[in-house]
């Protein structure tokens, strides 16, 4: 397949524009109900929300798509209100939503044919079949967009022609760093935003201060064993009778140490040549003579600190060893001619990449384009390079195309064996099958429910599935990104990117428990344990913070339990100054309840960021003064509520004193802090119903739709019965949803 031909594929099976019905009678049996329930508030010009149930009820008809809207509210049974004396029963629900879904059909939705892999589908590829680094990845090529709050949406994964380029370029590095050419070397720099900071100090102008004894450090992946170069940009700021001394750690060894006498605005280079493995190495800059003299007559000479403005790594400076691709690569071409052995090479990796096997022919053609792009009498290792040029190049691998085992008109069928393999594999590891999920396809095994769920089960205890904490989880909860999030340093110090990226580790480390089964799915909001490494546990303030690595600590009372005290989740919803009650409580609503509010109305003033702009008035008050707006109040009264709880818990993640964290439901109940959100959530079956719809959002790759409640609402009772995670992931990959698809007919066959 061509390029330009996917790129028309990608167009033909766009998802098609929704089309306006017809009024409908309203069915005779759902008039007691409206006049029961939704009358009195839904009546004449200042009907809620702008719908008269008075005039349907008069005139008899109503547009489809209001009943669309009402099934959906009695769906989720939150009409009328939770605070209303009288609502329908059970019985009464039910019969209403069957009333309407008989005149008004279930809306579907399906994923078109074709799409992109996402970035981190392709990163997990590369990674598990060539070796690469995934952080490569991410340098190389740009984020995709979200649809339906995930990256996996398919109608967001388009191949623009840039993106086009930036994947032939993505393809070229990668392969020369899988086979590196003889003189191959790179500079990989590490800037002072994203050093790892232990001591105070802040990061100013480009420069990362130490204003205290301690290091800065950077995490660097080593591709290929050999010798490197480091290179630390530091600067200083003087006192006393010495310049600040540097010294540069790689791992735990001296590599070298330095006075520095340039001062801020300029740099200087310290420099040393180590011998490194392949792996992730830590380089650090510790400042080792730190002195403060606030006695001394000269202001400027009364505080010593040193400032890194980046840390690089060059090389390797010399020959390499194979890397891991080519040592494999190397049983897979065995003996013969170059052109055999590349054949070899094309079959095994191909059908690696391509997710399905790939006949001699096209194994042939691959080899042939490498041997013609260098020619037939170059070193095999150029050819191998090219090879893998163009096999992450090729449209086979880039796009996912799914076919039905045997297309009919109009009707759903099973995905072709190879095509689930690849759905349960993008889903569960964000990468390509393996080697026994391929045998499986192959053998017909996954027609098999049971040999399913074994799959599952396999997939889940691998390392791979961590890509469901890492991708699914942070998106869920809206922290994916949060190392690029910037709180005014002048207020919180202490948060920089390496602080709020183990925020985001221990929120992921908590969602992989669950994945692993060692906790319960409400194990989220309840657990009262959490894991930290030494600075977020001295952030946080527990006590004994771990030396190394990453430990379990208790949560402290007061601290809302599981992400509901988490720092990435405080710091996701807090502006750069203060906390912001509005999105937390909207995060509660959006990603625990599944029960997002509408945007704003156009020309809602926003709530003062500074405080002297807030004319002496708290933020609750400010937040009472908003709700005034009529056309603010009835999305904010719980919205408010349930952010307003969150008090106690400061932006940067920390517990505070001296707020006021108590505030009123509209049913007038009391939330009082963090442990009344969990207190409401507890009570609330929303949120296994939310976990639910979201996670079979994210596998199948678009948005749910009518035809999707039964299955939701069936995740969610298994899911609130159980609490395994793994048996709601059986529950979606055993589905007509995960496994089916509709496919007509080709025109004239």
């Amino acid at each position: 397949m061509s390029v330009a031909a996917a790129i028309t594929l990608l167009a033909l099976h766009a998802p098609p524009a929704r089309q306006h019905a017809d009024p409908v009678v309203l069915p005779a049996s759902l008039r007691p109900l409206l006049e029961a329930h939704c009358v009195d508030c839904h009546d004449g010009a200042r009907a809620k929300g702008g719908l008269d149930i008075a005039r349907v009820l008069q005139a008899g008809s109503v547009e489809a798509s209001v009943l669309r809207s009402l099934r959906k509210r009695l769906v989720k049974r939150d009409m009328p209100p939770a605070d209303e004396p009288v609502r329908p029963s059970e019985r009464e629900y039910g019969d209403a939503v069957a009333a309407i879904t008989a005149v008004v059909p279930l809306e579907a939705r399906e994923v078109p044919v074709v799409r992109r892999l996402n970035r981190a589908q392709y990163a997990g590829a590369v990674r598990d079949v060539l070796g690469a680094s995934v952080a490569e990845v991410r340098e190389l090529l740009p984020a995709d967009e979200v649809g339906e709050g995930f990256d996996t949406t398919a109608s967001t994964l388009a191949l623009p022609p840039l993106l086009i380029e930036k994947y032939l370029d993505a393809a070229e590095r990668l392969a020369e760093s899988c086979v590196p050419p003889a003189s191959w070397s790179r500079v990989q720099s590490v800037p002072a935003e994203r050093l790892e900071r232990k001591g105070q100090g802040g990061t100013y102008d480009g420069v990362a201060w130490l204003a205290t004894q301690g290091t800065l450090a950077a995490r660097i992946e080593v591709r290929h064993a050999g010798r490197f170069r480091v290179t630390v940009d530091a600067c200083g700021q003087f006192a006393g009778n010495e310049d600040p001394r540097l010294e540069l750690l790689v791992g735990r060894t001296l590599a070298a140490t330095a006075s520095i006498t340039a001062a801020a605005g300029s740099t200087q280079a310290v420099v040393a040549e180590v011998e490194l493995g392949a792996g992730e190495h830590t380089i650090s800059a510790r400042f080792a003579n730190d002195f403060w003299d606030p006695k001394a007559p000269d202001p400027k000479r009364r505080d010593r600190n040193l400032g890194v403005a980046r840390i690089a790594l060059e090389g390797p400076l010399g020959a390499t060893d194979d890397t891991p691709f080519e040592q494999r690569v190397r049983a897979l071409a065995g003996d013969g001619a170059d052109v055999l052995r590349l054949r070899r090479v094309a079959a095994a990796v191909g059908e690696e990449l391509f997710r399905r096997p790939i006949t001699q022919a096209e194994a042939n053609a691959l080899a042939s384009t490498a041997r013609e792009a260098v020619g037939a009498r170059a070193p095999f290792d150029d050819q191998l390079r090219v090879l893998v040029t163009a096999l992450l190049a090729d449209p086979r691998f880039l796009l996912r195309v799914e076919l039905a085992a045997e297309p009919s008109a109009l009707a759903r069928q099973p995905l072709a064996a190879h095509d689930l393999a690849a759905r349960l594999a993008f889903f569960l590891w964000s990468s390509v099958p393996d080697a026994e999920l391929r045998r499986a396809a192959q053998a017909g095994e996954l027609a098999d429910v049971e040999e399913v769920t074994a799959q599952v089960r396999r997939m889940l205890a691998d390392p791979r599935a961590h890509s469901l904490a890492e991708r699914f989880a942070t998106q869920w909860l809206g922290i994916d990104g949060l190392e690029s999030r910037q709180l005014d340093p002048t207020l919180f110090p202490g948060v920089d990117a390496s602080m709020l990226a183990s925020m985001r580790r221990e929120t992921e480390l908590l969602f992989d428990d669950v994945v692993r089964g060692a906790k319960p799915v409400r194990a989220l909001l309840e657990s009262r344990t959490t894991q930290v490494d030494a600075r977020l546990a001295a952030h946080y303030g527990l006590a004994a913070p771990p030396a190394d690595g990453w430990e379990s600590r208790e949560i402290p009372p007061g601290r809302g339990g599981g992400i509901l005290g988490h720092g990435s989740i405080l710091v996701a919803t807090s502006n750069p100054t203060r906390t912001s009650p509005v999105k937390r409580g909207k995060w509660v609503m959006q990603a625990l309840l599944d029960d997002a509010p509408p945007p704003p109305p156009p020309g809602v003033p926003q709530l003062p960021e500074k405080p002297e702009d807030a004319k002496g008035l708290s933020i609750r008050e400010l937040m009472a003064l908003h709700r005034s707006n009529p056309d603010c109040a009835s999305c904010h009264v719980k919205m408010d509520a349930i952010g307003l709880a969150f008090e106690s818990n400061g932006a940067d993640g920390r517990l505070r004193t001296g707020f006021d964290d108590a505030s009123e439901l509209p049913d007038g109940s009391i939330l009082r802090g963090v442990q009344g959100i969990g207190e409401l959530l507890a009570r609330d079956r929303a949120f296994e119903r939310s976990l639910a719809r979201q996670l079979l959002v994210y596998a199948l790759g678009r948005g749910t739709a009518e035809a999707d409640d039964a299955l939701v609402d069936a995740l969610a009772a298994r899911l609130r019965e159980t609490g395994s995670f793994a048996e709601l992931v059986e529950g979606i990959v055993l589905s007509d949803a995960f496994r089916t698809r509709r496919v007509a007919m080709r025109a004239g066959r």
